[in-house]
């Protein structure tokens, strides 16, 4: 039978909660004292826990979980012991696990408050909504005078989808009196958060009477109004939602949210094309009373065409190219979906340019324009002729924009665009440097040049002007970088040491980027408390729902996909005997603190100052230990992930092919296919996918006979007779998914006779500088000769004249 914290001398039993109290910087303090006790009792769980977890807080996890197991098995049925175990898992982000030690703590404890909020915070984090709702019902319980947990309560129900349970809570919270009273702010909020609880509830009338009744509560007073409006409009008042939405345009006439809900009061549906007619007379009674409202000014050009579009385009174009806003080509964009609006808009900027270079005006003008109306039209003009690929027409205009006014900086940041795109990315790079010198303290000048010099490989000096953005006491600058969390940067920089055959960094800096949506996540659970105590639930709640969609974002799965390929690519090194062995960093015997010159350091470290921590950062600067981990297990993992988060991406799949084919895991590739299919029956890969299946299944003897069977069956019953080159003759995104298949087959000599073929004009439709510098990379990777590969770049070249990059 094992001592409890009670059973311990007085002494110890002193001891033992002081080592309980020790905050996060005392930990070895805390180690000290648990090492006292365990020399009196050696067989201590509770104490050998408790050593357990500070060990574990000190860098010492795996010494530190094994003192914590050996406690439990001393006294498996100690509540401490459980709550410590479950404290160092949740800090490790093994929430799972630490919910079962919560919970095998509560039966030991039932009533232990700490452990209760804890386990309710952790039901939340893991999306449990249900034993959150029981487990902060027991806490109210416990505790009614406690207002965090009615409000904790309410937004579990709330979660749970019980809307009509989250109002009672919440009002039988508002019934106390014995609770501390709430600042102004949080009664704003609270009585805000209830009113949209009665309308999730669909009683709009009721919420409507309710918003009625808080408002001389209410301190977000454009919330209550945008509330007020939202259920007028429910609520089916539409003439007084009407006259809501126009107080609110009045406060902002920019936005859309605005717009769309008076459009609607009016019965009418902005996407809808029956209802374009009215909408743009709705616009226009709607400009006359604002303006100023440049949405309002542009909206006019989404819904018109023919001469209707023409004079509104004529319109916005002459006020923005009067006003020199940049901004223009951005803002109309989205217009040359429609080929008829885009080639509109380039005709009218072109009249507008004539006009100016002539006369000096407008033709329905009387008086000169400014000089710097024909930079702004030339400006226009250039990025207009760089989306249609002209790209030697968009040099000669943006080159006439910066001989008109030098000393502008916009231009320089077109220009280096429009060589990119043209290929020319060293030149690009250079250009960009220039607009940079121009305005050396502007962030975004300095942010687009490090994306440039990254394009170009140079990642040392991206850093070195990266670091321009850290501020210089920070104890360690490249570190610094990381916690910036600029997953843009991470990806760049990652895809440069990709290009570079540096994979193991490249890794590494993939891995940056995915761990900081893994923060993200992780963050979420600061708030389940905080948020509730400080009565901010309608953001809390908005967190929680983001949260849900973190992992959606673009910056993730692009690091995602790209580090599985990477594990892809070293599996397939191993798998030829051709391992890959991580480059050495050089070594330049720079401090740990990167402050000051490396003399500086050393003889700061050895006099004992500045910071001698040694970084994450710092720990493998070369990525080895992504490098030699089992490859096609991370790759599954990265792809697994992207299965349950990115499902309806077409990469996704393809991504999900490649690893489960290679570990001969042939009903997931039939999976993965099937997934693929069911998304774009047409998407150019399937064809190969298919083949590559099949071949697999021919050739693989180790798989048994019995299950090819119906794998075959399935195959053939949803592709039938497929072709590797299905579709090649046409695009070129089925000539580059044949070839990467061909390649993956060992068929590098018919890879290479498809993709010399990708500059002809017969895959003009969809060829873009990208893909034929895939080609190009598949090309090399195919074995082809020099002469053929010099071939397929002064091909390239016809395509991209001023490309630097074949």
């Amino acid at each position: 039978m094992s001592m409890t914290v009670t059973e311990l001398p007085h002494k110890e039993q002193a001891l033992f909660r002081s080592a309980l109290l020790y905050e996060a910087s005392q930990y070895k303090k805390g180690l000290k004292v648990s090492e006292q006790i365990l020399k009196k009792f050696p067989d201590h769980g509770e104490t050998l826990s408790v050593k357990g977890m500070f060990l574990a807080h000190l860098e010492r996890k795996e010494e530190g979980y094994e003192l914590m197991e050996r406690g439990l098995k001393i006294n498996p049925q100690s509540s401490i012991s459980w709550h410590v175990y479950g404290l160092v898992c949740r800090s490790d982000k093994k929430y799972v696990q630490a919910i079962k030690c919560y919970e095998e703590a509560l039966k030991a404890d039932s009533e232990n408050m700490h452990i209760l909020r804890e386990v309710a915070s952790l039901y939340v984090q893991m999306r449990q909504y249900s034993k959150a709702v029981e487990c902060r019902e027991k806490l109210t319980a416990m505790n009614p005078f406690f207002p965090s947990f009615w409000l904790g309560l309410a937004t579990a129900h709330h979660m749970n989808g019980r809307y009509d349970l989250a109002i009672k809570v919440i009002s039988a919270h508002e019934l106390g009196n014995n609770q501390p009273p709430l600042d102004k702010y949080m009664i704003s909020e609270l009585s805000l958060y209830k009113n949209w609880l009665i309308e999730l509830n669909g009683d709009y009338q009721q919420a409507l009477e309710h918003l009625k009744e808080i408002r001389p509560q209410i301190v977000d007073i454009t919330g209550w109004k945008e509330k007020k409006a939202r259920l007028l409009l429910k609520a089916d008042r539409k003439e007084a939602a009407a006259t809501a939405f126009q107080d609110l345009l009045e406060r902002n006439s920019e936005n859309d949210d605005y717009i769309t809900g008076y459009m609607e009061c009016n019965g009418l549906d902005m996407k809808c094309d029956e209802d374009q007619d009215a909408v743009l007379e709705v616009i226009g009674t709607l400009q006359q009373q604002f303006p100023s409202s440049n949405r309002l000014r542009f909206l006019p050009l989404m819904y018109s065409t023919g001469d209707n579009f023409a004079a509104a385009a004529e319109s916005l174009a002459k006020y923005a190219l009067r006003k020199g806003i940049p901004s223009l080509f951005s803002s109309v964009r989205v217009l040359y979906a429609d080929k008829a609006k885009g080639a509109a808009l380039g005709t009218l900027i072109e009249s507008c340019a004539t006009q100016i270079r002539d006369t000096k005006r407008f033709s329905d003008s009387t008086d000169d324009e400014p000089a710097s109306v024909l930079l702004w039209c030339n400006y226009y003009l250039a990025q207009h002729y760089d989306y249609y690929g002209d790209h030697e027409r968009a040099l000669t205009l943006i080159e006439e924009a910066i001989r008109s006014s030098p000393k502008t900086i916009e231009p320089y940041m077109i220009k280096a665009r429009i060589l990119k795109h043209a290929g020319d990315f060293r030149g690009a790079r250079d250009t960009m440097d220039y607009a940079r010198q121009q305005d050396v303290g502007d962030r975004y000048l300095t942010t687009k040049f490090i994306k440039y010099m990254l394009r170009v490989d140079e990642v040392d000096e991206a850093e070195k002007t990266y670091l321009l953005f850290v501020n210089e006491d920070a104890p360690h600058k490249i570190q610094e970088i990381v916690n910036m969390q600029a997953t843009w940067y991470m990806n760049e920089r990652g895809h440069a040491y990709r290009r570079m055959g540096d994979i193991g960094r490249a890794l590494k800096h993939y891995h940056q980027a995915i761990s900081v949506f893994d923060t993200y996540q992780d963050d979420q659970y600061d708030f389940h408390q905080y948020s509730v105590r400080k009565v901010t639930l309608r953001s809390y709640i908005d967190i929680l729902e983001w949260e849900a969609t973190v992992y959606e974002n673009p910056a993730y799965q692009t690091a995602a996909r790209a580090a599985a390929e990477c594990y892809l690519e070293l599996a397939d090194r191993k798998a030829s005997c051709n391992t890959f062995v991580p480059i050495e960093i050089e070594k330049d015997d720079k401090p740990l603190t990167r402050n000051g010159s490396a003399q500086q350091g050393q003889q700061n470290l050895a006099a004992g100052v500045g910071e001698t921590k040694v970084y994450d950062v710092e720990k493998d600067p070369n990525g080895t230990k992504f490098v030699e981990s089992d490859n096609l297990a991370e790759a599954l993992k990265l792809a697994e992930h992207l299965e349950s988060v990115a499902a309806s991406n077409p990469d996704t799949h393809v991504l999900a092919f490649e690893v489960h084919l290679r570990m001969q895991k042939y009903f997931l590739v039939l999976k993965a296919i099937n997934a693929l299919k069911a998304i774009d029956a047409t998407h150019p890969a399937l064809p190969s996918m298919v083949v590559r299946l099949s071949q697999a299944l021919d050739t693989d003897e180790s798989f048994a006979a019995a299950l090819k069977v119906p794998l075959r069956a399935q195959l053939a019953k949803s592709f039938g007779a497929v072709d590797i080159t299905t579709g090649t003759a046409e695009s070129i995104d089925s000539v580059l998914a044949a070839a990467k298949s061909m390649l993956a087959m060992g068929n590098g000599d018919q890879a290479a006779a498809l993709l010399v073929q990708t500059p002809e004009a017969k895959y003009a439709e969809g060829r873009t500088l990208l893909k034929l510098l895939e080609a190009k990379r598949l090309l090399a990777k195919s074995g082809a000769d020099e002469s053929t590969q010099a071939a397929f770049g002064a091909s390239a070249k016809t395509v991209f004249p001023l490309a630097t990059c074949f």
